[in-house]
Parts: structure tokens; sequence; C-alpha cells
């Protein structure tokens, strides 16, 4: 009679043990990015549970479900966690890899299926040694931090491995007498291995899973560090107008030392009170109303020197304080506003000397004999004094030789 810890209640612990591990992954990852979700350990355990399930069904269903199909998914499941481990480790799986893997497990299992049932568990047992072989070395080559942990999985596998070719090599001497329930101590110490090897890489790939994510969060942190660090355009996050964080063009900008801007109130970037105050107002009133901001902003330098600049605002959410925060870009336009008074006062004096030029157009009518000039109102003006009226011109008057000498004739 079996005892309540037969190989039946391992298998079905085991199958159990898998679906809560599968389940767990799912949930988990669910809140991760697309890009850091591994599904090759979701497949991984999905298909060992199946097959435990499968395995438990020896004798109640037909062996082409409980042999084939239950040991095709154990090992194909055995393959996808090697591919998992391999993911974490961020090593490329070609898909013609992942192909071989159930290919390995397909005609292996399938090929074994007419032989007597200790040589179908022989063979599945010997099937599965390689792969476990793999996921140990694979294990131990994952570029982690954890070193212990990696060497406490990677010992726990090979030593199933060892178990698994023992187990099959046992089998395929035993003449028959070896079958999957049978109740001998290399049974249940390869059935606790299995056990024991479930529960510690299962919580073991967590970890690593969460060392990975985190590995990949610093990275992306460094990266955005690294651009805001070189950004020359200055950039700050406030809360309630008080610097939470700045890069150095925004310390640059107004002058501060490296680290020095961080948790002032911004009071210090304006040159009174009072222009705290408007500039204050004209911008959170924008943002309240469009949920960003867009204009000419005046500050001070930490020298006293005003200076103008554009600022680009919008509220964002961090952690447990919705809109709390607001992101700022600042560029400092002093150059462009003294090029546009420069272009301003030039088009003004354009302006004003085109205001002063008067030019004479079109045809004139003039007497041929007194030489006056007839206007547009039909009266006739002498010639300098048209010209005075229509143009900027003055007249001088003197005598030319030629004159003189006929009023000093017309005299004598």
């Amino acid at each position: 009679m079996e005892g309540p810890l037969d190989i039946r209640t391992i298998i079905l612990t085991l199958a159990f043990g898998n679906f809560v591990f599968g389940v767990v992954l799912i949930l988990l990852q669910r809140r991760e990015e697309p890009s850091l979700r591994n599904p090759f350990w979701i497949a991984a355990k999905c298909l060992q549970c199946i097959g435990w399930l499968l395995l438990a069904g020896r004798g109640t269903l037909p062996d082409l479900l409980s042999y084939t199909l239950g040991n095709i998914c154990l090992i194909g499941g055995f393959v996808y966690e090697c591919w998992a481990i391999f993911r974490i480790s961020n090593r490329p799986i070609p898909l013609s890899y992942q192909w071989a893997g159930l290919a390995y497990a397909f005609v292996g299992i399938l090929a074994a299926t007419p032989l007597s049932p200790t040589g179908r568990l022989a063979a599945s047992t010997l099937l599965s040694a390689p792969v476990l072989m793999l996921m140990a070395w694979a294990i131990l080559r994952v570029g982690s931090s954890y070193a212990s942990l990696r060497v406490f999985m990677g010992g726990s596998t090979l030593l199933l491995a060892v178990a698994a070719t023992l187990r099959g090599l046992f089998a395929l001497g035993s003449n028959g007498e070896f079958g999957l329930f049978s109740q001998n101590p290399l049974q249940f110490v390869s059935f606790f291995i299995l056990f024991y090897m479930m529960l510690t890489n299962g919580f073991g790939m967590l970890v690593l899973s969460k060392e990975r994510t985190d590995r990949r969060l610093q990275e992306v942190l460094k990266e955005q560090q690294a651009i805001l660090d070189t950004l020359p355009t200055g950039l700050c996050i406030l809360r309630d107008r008080v610097i939470v964080a700045c890069n150095p063009a925004m310390e640059t900008m107004f002058g501060f030392a490296p680290g020095t801007l961080k948790g002032q109130s911004v009071r210090s970037l304006y040159e009174s009170e009072a222009m705290f105050e408007h500039f204050g107002r004209e911008i959170y009133t924008e943002i309240a109303a469009t949920g960003r901001f867009e204009g000419e902003v005046r500050y001070r330098r930490q020298s006293g020197e005003p200076f103008w600049a554009k600022d680009h605002g919008r509220t964002i959410v961090l952690g447990d304080w919705p809109e709390a925060y607001t992101v700022f870009s600042i560029i400092d336009i002093t150059e462009q506003k003294r090029q546009q008074e420069v272009l301003t006062r030039q088009k003004e004096e354009v302006e004003a000397t085109l205001a002063r030029i008067k030019r004479l157009e079109g045809i004139i009518s003039i007497c041929m004999y007194c030489k006056k000039i007839r206007t547009e109102e039909d009266a006739w003006e002498q010639l300098e004094q048209y010209i005075t009226a229509h143009s900027d011109a003055w007249f001088s008057h003197g005598l030319c030789p030629e004159c003189y000498a006929r009023s000093l004739r017309e005299q004598i």
C-alpha cells in the first residue's frame, strides 16, 4: 500500500508548484515593460506543469498522452527554462535554437515510445540529463552580481542532471523492474532533488529577473542622466516652486556652483519679490488652464545680471503626488534679445529717414516764360517755393556771371 508521500503525490506536487510559479510570473511580468518580460520562463513553467500532470496520469491515461506528450512537455519545459536563463543574461536566442530544442524533445520521446515501460523511462530520463546540464551551465554563466546564488542554483541543477543520469542507467539495468511509480530510494532521491530544484530555482529566478529589471532601470537612469548632463538647455523639476532637480546647464546659466541650486526656491532666480510674484502668477495660471506654459521670463544671474529666457513648462506626475511637480526647460535668449533690439533700432532709424525724404515725381507743368509752376490746385507758384514745399531742398540766391554782367549794364 502506497504511503502519503508516494511518487504520484510528489509528481502532482511538482505540477502544482510549477503552476503556482507560472501564475506568479504572469502577474509580475504584467507590470513590466514588454522589453523586460521573459516569455520563455512562463512557457517553461506551463509546459512543466502540463508534463507533470500527464505523467501523474500514467495507468489511467493512454500512453500517447501520459508518456509521449507528457515527456515532450516536460523536457520542452526544461529547454525553455534554459532559454529563460539565457534571456536573463542578455544572450540572443535565435529561433533556430528554439525549434532545435523542441525537436530534440519531440523526436527523442517519439522514438522511445515503442519501447517497454522501463526502456521509455530510461530514455526520457537520459534525454533530460543533457538539457539539465545545459541549464546548469547557463545559470553559472549568467552575468549577475549574485554569485553565491548562481553557484547554488547551478549546483542544484547539476546535481539533478547527475541524479537523472544515474536513474536512467539504473532503469536500463533493472531488467524491467523499474517503473515511474516504483518505490525505491533512488526514485525518492531523484524526485526530492526535482522538488528542491523547483523551489530553489523558482525563487532564484525571481531574484535574478528582478536584478535584470533593476539593472536595466539603472542603465536607463544613467542614459537619461548623461543626456541631461550634456544638454545645453537648462532643465529643472519644481515642486511648490522649489528646485527638486536640475542639470548642469541650468546651474551654469544662472552662475551657480554645481549642486547648489537643488533645494532652493526659484525666488533666488528673480530680481525682486514683485517679479517673482508676477511671473509666478503668469506661468502657473497658464499651466492650470492648459497644462503647459511657453513664454519669455526675465531672470537674474547670481552675479546680479538680469537676462531674458524662453521657458517651456508642463506638469508631470511622480509617485504619489499627481500634478505636484512641474518640469521646465529654460533657454537663455539674451543674445537674441540684444540682436532684436539692434534690429528694432535700425528699423526705426530707417523709417525716420524715409519719413524725412520727399520725392518729386511725374510731369510738372512750368511756365516757359516766368518759370512758375502750376500746382495741383491750379495755382501758380514760384519755382523755389514749389520745390521747397515738396522736398527737403532749400535755396540760396546769387548771381551767375552772365546775369551779373547784364544787371551791371542795366544799372549803368
